[in-house]
């Protein structure tokens, strides 16, 4: 066999030109194995080819499949659309000074647009989508053979913030293809944990989560809970959690007990907690050893928020992780008394100077005061005159306010209406009147506003939706016991992590299949909720769905002949041997029983 990364790169390249296969979704609840082609408008020599190697499946293809087009990443009344955004290509064809060259292995960051764009052409377009890898594309996604993207996507992307469309991958010599692929799953948490934040005695914000932290996992036995965890635990000895409780099935929490990660966190100190989520005492067993100060609820449920308001530390942070399944639930903040001032101005300044905007860790314009440009709301004030005013002579010039039934005439400040969308919003009033003078402006709020309560004494209903991404707005004030924090949009400066000093992912990889088999393995995880990694080899596409063991991968290729059986068998010597677990060696096993050179031993 030929190891010649150029001869790989031409041949694919041609092949590319060809009908292939790819899996996508096709209407609600349904994805479908099609024959489909790359058409020569996305192929030109101004464009990206990429060949995929394969995709990990994620929760999150189950909401995209579950609601196709409802999805607010599918466009809407599209045909098809590509499915797979944990995934590890390689560029076959790259334009001129594109930085990029044939041959260069990356994994693609997933988040594409913060404004409605084309799909096809990457330009904004008003009836676009939010768009991203794997939800809004015929001719992008992980579980396609080929791929193509405009040559103008790259650079788009950056402009919408997301950092690099392509990160090159530097693996190691033992890096597995399916550890790379994690590289996005790992984005989302590096990047979660990075944006968790506290406040130091200068009220300066702290970010990261602190060493020698007490943390709970609400629901916490999945992949994405232990993917979060192995971040967490490669720190120094001294650093490390003194306390993680887990809740979960009493069945998963069994597995957990053995797995590498938890047995080497015990060896080095840390307390792990293992904790039936039905048991009738859970609050008890969530505090044993002191209230946790960060608590991740993963796709949480209403029990789940409420567990964790109820243990979480006093100027803790809640990450409501991935959000929940229902949108409308509520994360239930306990907001107390506000503190009394000698003046309205005194108050109002106060009051003010405690607002922030958590946009991103080392962000310099966010805290404390109010957004950048600043849309404010003054509710509850009615027949307050001379607080009113006292909130409006603090506000800069030009500042855009909405008062209820009050003009801004004669002021230097600028009127906006009931319907505007607030950064800024300042509630006065106590109890239920503040609760639903909130709730008339929840979906109003832009991204990362500020909410004040200023007189408190309230129970705050936050909306799992209104909590979702990197706080899409914060609780303010000195009356606020703790601050919300949400799924990181994997950025490539958190997805270059791992692509250029790769973990291993390797203990958590239970099940494979190739790419013909793609809906039987997802139909499958999707109805037993197995915890792991279960990856799909695009170059493989006749591997059957098979668990990753010995016994499988022999039982496999007893009731199979040719080229894949063979695969198997070697795949199955290399586990016998590796105390069952996945590796690279596994890996290489596979290609070679197919007669096909590994992918990153390939050579320029």
């Amino acid at each position: 066999m030929n190891n010649s990364l150029q001869e790989r790169t031409d041949t694919l390249l041609k092949e590319s030109s060809q009908i292939h296969q790819g899996v996508f979704l096709t209407g609600p609840d349904k994805i479908e194995l099609l024959s489909v082609d790359l058409p020569s408008a996305v192929t030109t020599e101004n464009d990206f080819v990429l060949a995929s190697f394969g995709n990990c499946r994620c929760a999150s293809d189950a909401k995209a499949i579950r609601q196709f087009d409802s999805h607010a990443r599918v466009p809407s009344g599209v045909e098809k659309v590509a499915l797979g955004h944990e995934t590890l290509q390689m560029i076959i064809q790259a334009p001129v000074d594109s930085g990029f060259t044939p041959g260069d292995i990356v994994v693609i960051t997933p988040g594409h647009a913060s404004e409605p764009i084309d799909p096809l052409s990457f330009q904004p377009a008003d009836a676009g989508v939010l768009a991203a890898l794997g939800y809004s594309y015929q001719y992008l996604g992980g579980l396609r053979r080929f791929n193509a993207v405009p040559g103008v996507a790259p650079s788009f992307i950056k402009k919408q913030g997301f950092g690099n469309l392509f990160n090159l991958v530097e693996p190691k010599k033992d890096t597995s293809l399916i550890s790379l692929a994690h590289a996005e799953p790992f984005a989302c948490n590096f990047g979660t944990n990075k944006h968790i934040f506290t406040f130091n005695e200068k009220g300066e914000f702290v970010y990261g989560v602190p060493p020698r932290s007490i943390l709970a996992y609400l629901s916490g036995t999945a992949r994405m809970a232990m993917i979060n965890l192995t971040i967490v635990a490669s720190v120094p000895d001294d650093e490390l959690p003194e306390v993680v409780y887990v809740t979960g099935s009493p069945a998963k929490l069994s597995e957990m007990d053995n797995y590498a990660l938890t047995l080497d966190l015990r060896k080095r100190g840390t307390k792990v907690q293992l904790i039936d989520r039905n048991d009738p005492d859970i609050i008890t067993q969530l505090t044993e050893f002191g209230k946790p100060n960060v608590i991740w609820t993963n796709y949480a449920s209403q029990e789940s928020y409420d567990q964790a308001c109820a243990i979480i530390q006093d100027g803790g942070n809640l990450n409501s992780y991935a959000g929940a399944a229902d949108p409308r639930l509520v994360i239930k903040m306990p907001v107390s008394t506000a503190e009394k001032f000698d003046n309205f101005s005194t108050e109002a300044s106060a009051q003010i100077s405690s607002m922030h905007h958590n946009i991103a860790p080392n962000d310099p314009v966010r805290h404390n005061g109010l957004a950048e440009k600043p849309l404010v709301a003054l509710l509850g004030f009615d027949g307050d005159r001379a607080r009113i005013d006292a909130y409006l002579q603090s506000l800069p010039s030009g500042c855009g306010v909405y008062i209820p039934n009050k003009s801004l005439d004669n002021s230097s400040l600028t009127t906006l209406s009931s319907d505007s969308s607030f950064t800024d919003v300042f509630i006065a009033g106590f109890g239920n009147d503040a609760v639903s003078l909130y709730q008339s402006v929840e979906l109003q709020l832009a991204r990362s506003a500020a909410v004040n309560f200023i007189d408190g004494d309230a129970v705050v209903p936050i909306l799992s939706r209104q909590a979702h991404y990197v706080s899409r707005h914060q609780i303010c004030g000195s009356n606020v016991p703790w601050f919300l924090t949400n799924t990181s949009e994997p950025h490539s400066d958190d997805m270059v992590v791992q692509a250029k000093s790769p973990v291993s992912f390797d203990w958590m990889v239970k099940g494979i299949c190739g790419l013909n088999y793609v809906t039987t393995m997802m139909d499958e995880v999707e109805s037993t909720q197995p915890f792991g990694s279960f990856f799909a080899f695009t170059e493989l596409p006749d591997l059957p769905y098979v668990e990753v063991n010995s016994k499988a991968f022999m039982d496999e290729a007893e009731k199979l002949g040719g080229l894949v059986a063979e695969a198997l068998k070697m795949g199955a010597a290399v586990l016998s041997e590796n105390g069952e677990q996945w590796s690279r060696k596994v890996e290489e096993a596979l290609y070679s029983g197919y007669q096909a050179i590994y992918p990153l031993n390939l050579e320029r």
